[in-house]
């Protein structure tokens, strides 16, 4: 099936979506919420300087590491980070980590001290893996490595695994959407969160605009599953038609609500419809949703660059903490202003 082109068109042949509309029949029904919401920094927005940083490269963004990072989130006025494991040093995408256990689990425990002294919570943390992935093998190391960092993550004190589900599938038109779903990622997702739950954590599947693009894909397969400790970290910049490339034109708020009641955290994003889209996300009303729903956690943002934006991490003098700080800024004054219903 490799040299079969996999479009939004071919797509329909193994998805058929149900409306987001059947999911949101209980939802927006109050009471709302007129309280304040914890603003978190997810450290993925400072992505571009950690890796230059963790690489040793000179020739990229400029640098910058996990400890000033945390830093840098109290002094501009977060509540809490997200820490990815990505930027834990040893960390490795497709395999156990390249540094000793020890190593790794005395800069959980750094990161644990400094957030403690500064009186910054952590949100949670995640990696990457890919569970629709047609490779046994794959699927397998992916699952021993979240485990191995749902451990790290209980030394850091993250309460929530983000995981994704995978990308589209090579084979996936030799088969269809629920098979790869409930044959590869399900069965991925419950030795993942029946390990978390022993440990304390919880499982939270991040929709990412991949094998996982709407509310009723992500739904589904919480559904399959069937987990109390398993649940979604919430993106809201990238809900879209499945296969489709980006999300703009798409309901994106009605599937943002439809997921609310079964998310754990959030990735707050500017572009609702994906990179090389214009559309900004109207914060007041995300916040109005999300005040309609039972949400009470973290609300963490990350922002992410196209290699063609002006103001690229790779184009400043320094790592973006203007811009982070302004965005920081502006859903601040929409969770202020959404506290009276109107």
């Amino acid at each position: 099936m490799s040299n079969v082109q996999i479009n939004e068109q071919s797509l329909t042949k193994v998805y058929e979506q149900i409306p987001t509309s059947h999911y949101l029949t209980e939802c927006h029904k109050g009471p709302y919420y007129t309280g304040d919401y914890k603003l978190g920094l997810n450290l993925y927005s400072f992505s571009h300087n950690l890796f230059s940083w963790l690489q040793g490269k000179t020739d990229g963004a400029p640098p910058v590491d996990t400890m000033s990072l945390i830093r840098y989130a109290k002094e501009a006025g977060f509540d809490s980070v997200d820490i990815t494991c990505y930027f834990i040093p040893g960390y490795e995408n497709f395999t156990l980590p390249s540094r000793p256990d020890e190593e790794i689990y005395e800069y959980a425990r750094t990161i644990r001290k400094l957030c403690d002294e500064l009186g910054l919570e952590i949100s949670g943390t995640g990696i990457k893996n890919d569970f629709a992935d047609p490779s046994a093998e794959r699927r397998a190391m992916d699952i021993e490595r979240i485990k191995y960092w749902m451990d790290v993550a209980v030394v850091m004190g993250a309460p929530v695994m983000r995981v994704f589900n995978g990308e589209i599938p090579a084979d996936i038109l030799s088969t269809d959407w629920e098979a790869v779903a409930k044959e590869r990622i399900v069965p991925a997702l419950i030795e993942c969160a029946e390990y978390g739950a022993q440990r304390g954590i919880r499982i939270g599947m991040q929709n990412h605009g991949d094998i996982t693009s709407t509310a009723d894909q992500v739904i589904r397969i919480l559904q399959w599953a069937n987990l109390p400790n398993l649940g979604v970290v919430n993106d809201t910049g990238c809900y879209k038609t499945f296969g489709a490339p980006t999300g703009e034109g798409y309901a994106w708020y009605d599937d943002i609500e439809a997921v609310l009641p079964y998310t754990y955290n959030f990735q707050v994003k500017k572009l609702p419809g994906g990179l090389h889209t214009e559309t900004v996300t109207d914060l007041d009303e995300l916040f109005t949703r999300i005040r309609f729903s039972g949400y009470r956690g973290h609300i963490p943002l990350e922002t992410i660059w196209a290699n063609s934006d002006a103001n690229h991490p790779k184009a400043l003098s320094g790592p973006p903490y203007d811009q982070v700080r302004g965005f920081l800024e502006q859903i601040r004054a929409a969770m202020n202003r959404t506290k009276v219903q109107k």
